[in-house]
């Protein structure tokens, strides 16, 4: 039987998706609390309960974008590398059902779904056009540092490591603050506006509490060069978001950071690691994380009814906007994320 629940009061979604092998860090209720109170989301929780209605057997987030620029639409789930529902394909059918009677006027229903380990591939949907590389961490940590490559990766950390750089876990707001200046410096780069600095906010605010979150930094000369938010949950750890001040690219902060994040997930039992999207005409960055020896897992898009099927790109505007935006002062780039990306997702 399915039933809306509300994991905000009924402790049954959080503990199924604790219990679950393949829950994530996205399923549970606290990564949605985070989207909702930054973008103003609705959420719509969907359980599949054992007969009788006690037991929760399955799970299904959705959160609600209404949009008078981009339409009105249930997304599993905005700003969220993949959230596979946690249900039989039979079922998923019949919970985006019960999601169209519940909101009776979206266009359509979007899921976003990762390739599992070993290949299988999910009948649903069709490829985005983005990946993520996931590191299996069995075996020892030193074996494990020893399949990475060999100059791009093993010397490059050894080297950061040699000329003094350190780490150590973010403490003020000043940390948080630093590397969203690197974020935004990185978003520009590549011709889009950063999301708001709520959004990070959030994350710290309503994650950390629950140890859900760390704020990794790299020190050199008492100056913060780098920093990332790792998301950790269970079995599998994600490096959510990593950057680094450009003028200190030759010191390697990035390879040291990386390093340093997975060797905290390998200590904290983590079985693996995910380095997060990327788009696959980012070459330079998927060569990067091959080098980890990180699998490639295909990342999917289900949208119901499929002929709503959308492209959310359009390569003539977007290339005029990444132009645009390139040449942006920082301030009012940050200006343009906090009033359009409530409306994307």
């Amino acid at each position: 039987m399915l039933v809306e629940l509300n994991p905000f009061q009924d402790p049954r979604w959080d503990d199924f998706v604790d219990a679950h092998p393949e829950g994530t860090i996205y399923h549970h209720s606290a990564w949605h609390q985070v989207l909702s109170e930054t973008y103003g989301y609705t959420s719509l929780h969907i359980g599949q309960t054992a007969p009788g209605g006690g037991e929760v057997i399955g799970v299904f987030p959705l959160l609600l974008v209404n949009s008078f620029l981009t339409g009105k639409r249930l997304v599993s789930l905005p700003f969220t590398t993949y959230c596979n529902p946690l249900m039989p394909e039979e079922s998923l059918h019949e919970a985006i059902r019960f999601a169209f009677r519940r909101f009776s006027n979206v266009d359509y229903v979007e899921v976003k779904l990762v390739e599992k380990e070993g290949g299988e591939e999910s009948r649903l949907g069709v490829d985005s056009p983005f990946i993520t590389h996931i590191l299996n961490l069995g075996g020892e940590i030193d074996k494990l540092f020893q399949s990475f490559h060999p100059t791009s990766i093993r010397q490059r950390v050894k080297r950061a490591e040699r000329i003094g750089l350190t780490v150590r876990m973010a403490k003020t707001d000043s940390d948080l603050r630093q590397f969203y200046e690197f974020y935004s410096l990185m978003r520009r780069k590549n011709g889009v506006p950063p999301q708001p600095y709520s959004f990070f906010l959030n994350m710290r605010r309503i994650l950390a509490p629950k140890n859900f979150l760390e704020i990794p930094v790299i020190e050199f000369q008492g100056r913060v060069i780098a920093a990332a938010i790792l998301l950790k949950f269970n079995s599998t750890w994600h490096l959510e978001y990593s950057n680094s001040d450009p003028l200190f690219l030759k010191e390697s902060p990035n390879q040291l950071l990386i390093w340093n994040c997975i060797a905290m997930a390998h200590r904290g039992g983590a079985k693996y690691f995910d380095f997060g999207r990327t788009a696959l005409s980012h070459q330079s960055l998927l060569e990067f994380k091959d080098r980890w020896q990180a699998k490639r897992r295909v990342i999917r898009y289900h949208f119901f009814p499929e002929d709503k099927k959308v492209n959310h790109r359009n390569n003539r505007t977007d290339g005029f906007l990444m132009r645009v935006n390139r040449k942006m002062p920082l301030a009012l780039l940050k200006w343009e994320g906090r009033l359009v990306y409530p409306h994307m997702g």
